[in-house]
């Protein structure tokens, strides 16, 4: 699905981009802190950021080895609008007041969520019957 959001971007923004599946790869449990550990390997010149929502920023406090998170990223916060200011550095882009998991849960409620999510992620969930989806 990753990949399918990437036809929405621009060409700049999309040469600028890669998608890596070590996730998907690793067995058992994922953590946030494992693959930013596995990408240092990987690229270890770079440095890397952690960009995540406002509603993970909330219980942040909770993933597994947070402060270790936060001593080898930067980690930003897309802001939802209306949402509570959080301890990182926040990044405004126009998001939608709507979660993932809201949108997760309209799919499966069986409401239209074409004006939440772009074209190619619409077609790539409906194409693999995701969320309940037709």
């Amino acid at each position: 699905m990753c990949e399918a959001a990437l036809n929405d971007l621009s060409d700049d923004l999309q040469s600028k981009t890669s998608v890596v599946d070590l996730e998907i790869n690793r067995p058992g449990p994922t953590y946030a802190i494992d693959t930013i550990n596995q990408l240092r390997m990987i690229y270890p010149r770079d440095t890397f950021s952690l960009i995540i929502g406002s509603d993970a920023a909330e219980n942040f406090s909770q993933w597994y080895r947070a402060d270790a998170i936060k001593k080898i990223v930067d980690v930003l916060v897309v802001k939802r609008p209306g949402a509570q200011k959080s301890e990182f550095t926040e990044v405004a882009i126009g998001a939608l007041d709507v979660s993932a998991t809201e949108i997760r849960k309209r799919f499966k409620e069986g409401f239209n969520v074409d004006d939440l999510v772009s074209p190619s992620v619409l077609t790539y969930i409906k194409e693999h019957k995701l969320y309940g989806s037709k």
